[in-house]
């Protein structure tokens, strides 16, 4: 178990901001105070509602930061229920924190800023240290085969049993929000992102893990031994195959009907029918 994350809750500007206390620096503080000017001078890499951008801040030690701004598009419901709960980059911080604390490899958290205006959040940055040389674990389901695609699904299927052991449950536990790193001598490094979804348990049980797998691309004819890996050889309890089995079918065919309104939605815009 890590020791507990050091911070500081500062005031930059019109922003109430939390910073990791290895990053107080001067010049580090006052290009925080500017998220959106920061947003824009960095390099995109995902636009729409909520937006990443690769941006680079003065560290304390006069060597750049790399880092991964996120902003969290606020609209509608998901602003309104910041009267009362935490916003999205708040809660992103949180489990961040909370993974770094129960030694689970996540991006470090740099800082997270919030503007309120009349009780409600109208602006949410998170910040995070860019990890090099990762990829999604997506791109190994489909470029991987036999030993190596195997191999993988081993090691992957003993780093999420650890997180479930150590009282993690990661809503969104899709393909897209865990990187795979450069292996070390214990094996590949893994990962978790989108930490807003991450969720503190006393316990999680068989069906409440198998139900947390479901999200991950890991090919059909695979799924067994992966689940096998799981349970780390053992026997995988027949009821936990059941309720993976179930929730999976019911999970996918969600995805594919979301799939076919967002495509007829499209085809209406266009003008084709």
């Amino acid at each position: 178990m890590a020791a507990p994350f050091s911070e500081k809750a500062v005031v930059l500007g019109d922003f109430r901001a939390t910073v990791a206390s290895d990053y107080l620096g001067q010049g580090f503080l006052e290009a925080l105070s500017k998220p959106s000017f920061l947003m824009e001078s960095g390099t995109l890499l995902l636009g729409g509602r909520n937006r990443l951008a690769v941006v680079t801040l003065p560290g304390s030690s006069g060597r750049p930061v790399e880092a991964v701004l996120k902003q969290f598009g606020l609209r509608g419901i998901d602003r309104l229920k910041t009267l009362i709960f935490p916003s999205k980059a708040l809660k992103a911080w949180r489990g961040a924190k909370a993974l770094v604390e129960k030694g689970i490899p996540t991006p470090l958290p740099l800082a997270c800023l919030e503007r309120k205006k009349g009780g409600l959040t109208a602006e949410a940055y998170y910040l995070a240290e860019k990890i090099s040389s990762v990829q999604e674990v997506r791109h190994f389901f489909r470029s991987l085969v036999g030993k190596d695609l195997d191999g993988l699904l081993r090691s992957l299927a003993v780093f999420l049993r650890e997180v479930h052991r150590r009282g993690i449950l990661h809503k969104d536990l899709s393909d897209g929000n865990i990187l795979l790193g450069s292996e070390s001598q214990g094996g590949p490094v893994f990962f978790l992102l989108d930490t807003n979804r991450v969720r503190i348990k006393k316990n999680i049980g068989p069906l409440g893990a198998a139900g947390n797998l479901v999200r991950l691309g890991v090919p059909r004819r695979a799924q067994p031994s992966f689940l096998a890996y799981y349970w780390l050889g053992r026997p995988v309890p027949r009821f936990f195959g059941l309720w993976y089995r179930l929730r999976k079918k019911w999970y996918t065919g969600a995805v594919g009907l979301k799939k076919a309104l967002r495509l007829k939605k499209l085809v209406r815009r266009m003008g084709l029918q």
